[in-house]
C-alpha cells in the first residue's frame, strides 16, 4: 500500500513537471511566433516604403528627363530663330552639368551673352549670376599665351594701352624750325617778364654766392618751399627759374 502511494506521488510530480515544461514550451513557441509575425510586418512596411521611394525617384527622373528634352528642343529652335540677328553665333562647351550660358552672339553693333529659355521659365542662380555680372559691367576681354610643349605655362597677355588722343595729336604735330623755336622762346620770355622782370636775365657771381649762402644756411629753419618763395621775392624770378639755378649749382 505504501509503495502504491509512493508510486502515485512520484507519477503525480512527474506529470506535473511535464505539464509545466509543456506549458513553458508552448508559451515560448507563442512568443516566437508573435516575434516572427512582427518581423514580417516590419519587413512588409520597409518594402512598401522602398517601393514608394522608388516610384517617387522614377517619377522625378522622368520629369527631369522630360524637362531636359523640352529644354533641348527650346534651345535648338531658339538657335535657329536668332541666327539672322547676328553675324556670328558662338556655342559654348563647358565641364558643368548645368551651364549658366548658352551662346554668344556677335554683330556689327554689339556682343551679346545669350540664354535660351522656354517661355515662362525662370533663370537659375548661376544664370542670374552671369546676368548680374554683365549688367554691372564686370566683363573683360583676356588673351592667354600658352607655350607648348616644353615648360608648359599659361599667363594672361598684357594688353597694349591704346594711344591717347593727346599723344596722337602731339606726335602728329610737325617739328618746329630753328627760327620758330627761337620765336617761341622769345614769346615765353616776354610772358615771364610780365610777372618777373628779371626772368631769363643772366645770373651774376654775387647772385650765385647769395643763393648758395642762403640755401646752405643751417640756422635758417625754413622748409624747402619757403626758401624758394623767399628767393623768388629776392631775385624777382619765378620758382621755376630758382629751381633751375639751384639744380645747375648742385644745390637741389
Amino acid at each position: 500500500m505504501i509503495l502504491i502511494l509512493a508510486w502515485a506521488i512520484i507519477m503525480t510530480i512527474t506529470l506535473g513537471t511535464l505539464v509545466v515544461i509543456l506549458l513553458n514550451l508552448k508559451k515560448k513557441h507563442d512568443l516566437d511566433i508573435s516575434e516572427k509575425e512582427n518581423e514580417i510586418r516590419d519587413m512588409d512596411n520597409e518594402i512598401k516604403d522602398m517601393d514608394d521611394k522608388l516610384q517617387k525617384k522614377q517619377s522625378k527622373a522622368y520629369q527631369i528627363g522630360a524637362n531636359t528634352t523640352s529644354g533641348d528642343y527650346t534651345e535648338i529652335l531658339g538657335d535657329f530663330a536668332i541666327l539672322p540677328k547676328y553675324d556670328q553665333i558662338i556655342t559654348l562647351s563647358t565641364s558643368s552639368k548645368k551651364p549658366s550660358l548658352d551662346l554668344i552672339g556677335i554683330n556689327s553693333e554689339s556682343l551679346d551673352f545669350l540664354e535660351i529659355k522656354k517661355k515662362g521659365a525662370s533663370l537659375s542662380p548661376g544664370e542670374n549670376h552671369v546676368r548680374r555680372l554683365v549688367e554691372e559691367k564686370k566683363v573683360s576681354y583676356k588673351v592667354f599665351d600658352v607655350d607648348l610643349p616644353n615648360n608648359f605655362s599659361i599667363k594672361e597677355r598684357e594688353q597694349k594701352k591704346s594711344k591717347s588722343k593727346e599723344s596722337i595729336l602731339k606726335k602728329s604735330k610737325p617739328k618746329l624750325t630753328r627760327e620758330e623755336r627761337y620765336e617761341k622762346k622769345e614769346l615765353q620770355k616776354i610772358e615771364a617778364k610780365k610777372d618777373h622782370p628779371t626772368a631769363y636775365e643772366p645770373w651774376t657771381i654775387s647772385n650765385d654766392e647769395f643763393l648758395k649762402n642762403y640755401w646752405n644756411d643751417e640756422s635758417n629753419k625754413q622748409s624747402r618751399d619757403e626758401k624758394i618763395q623767399e628767393l623768388c621775392k629776392k631775385f624777382d624770378r619765378s620758382s621755376g627759374g630758382i629751381k633751375s639755378r639751384l639744380k645747375k649749382l648742385g644745390l637741389d
